[in-house]
């Protein structure tokens, strides 16, 4: 395979990533993992990509996993598969809608890409949570009624966020809990919030959010 041409590379630390016809490669990755990663380019550059391939490298590199085929990961807030293909791992990324994983890192990207606009807006760290981590919510959620956001301090797997309806009735009401997948899928236009610290909180007036820092859900 004649990945290795003339094109630059991309380097993240000491691995290097090609482009070759319709996929990206990663040359070094091998000794960590035993085989080298592949991604479907889908219209993306390696410069935009350049995000979640210094995540992939960095928890490769530091983390020292043991990689399967089949193996899950969230990268960000969302989740991604290994695919095994002779001597690479195919990188895939969930579907929800039509459960299973395709080829490519659009959505994964595009996930990112909103998150990392609403926390440099605030000037904030990201606190992304997993894909699979627990969030409270307001079985209202789910008819699509404007929806509040509140993320409390919270321990794994709890991801600290609780997302309720101005017609939650909290005496003839309970929580349900859902994934972050879940709700992110469900209500995609949320998903710009998820990696907002805790403490902060999303409350809709009309078609305007307001984001704002609560101490009380630090606090209490």
């Amino acid at each position: 395979m004649g990945i290795f041409n003339k094109i630059k590379a991309l380097m993240v630390r000491d691995i290097a990533f090609y482009a070759d016809g319709d996929h990206y490669y990663s040359k070094g990755l091998e000794v960590s993992i035993g085989k080298e990663l592949k991604i479907a380019k889908y219209g993306l550059t390696l410069e935009e990509l350049n995000p979640i391939l210094h995540y992939l490298v960095e928890f490769i590199q530091d983390e020292k996993p043991v990689i399967k085929h089949g193996n899950k990961l969230t990268c960000f807030s969302w989740l991604i598969l290994a695919h095994e293909e002779e001597n690479f791992f195919e990188i895939l990324e969930i579907n929800p809608e039509q459960r299973g994983f395709a080829a490519g890192l659009n959505r994964t990207l595009n996930v990112l890409n909103q998150q990392l606009f609403v926390c440099d807006q605030l000037k904030v760290e990201p606190n992304f949570p997993d894909f699979d981590q627990i969030v409270s919510v307001d079985p209202l959620v789910k008819t699509g009624l404007p929806t509040h956001l509140f993320r409390w301090l919270s321990d794994f797997p709890d991801s600290g966020w609780v997302a309720l309806t101005d017609n939650f009735d909290e005496e003839t009401m309970s929580f349900e809990e859902m994934t972050v997948g879940q709700l992110m899928t469900l209500r995609p236009e949320l998903i710009k919030f998820m990696a907002l610290p805790f403490g902060y909180k999303v409350i809709w007036d009309g078609k305007d959010a307001k984001i704002a820092f609560d101490n009380n859900l630090i606090n209490n």
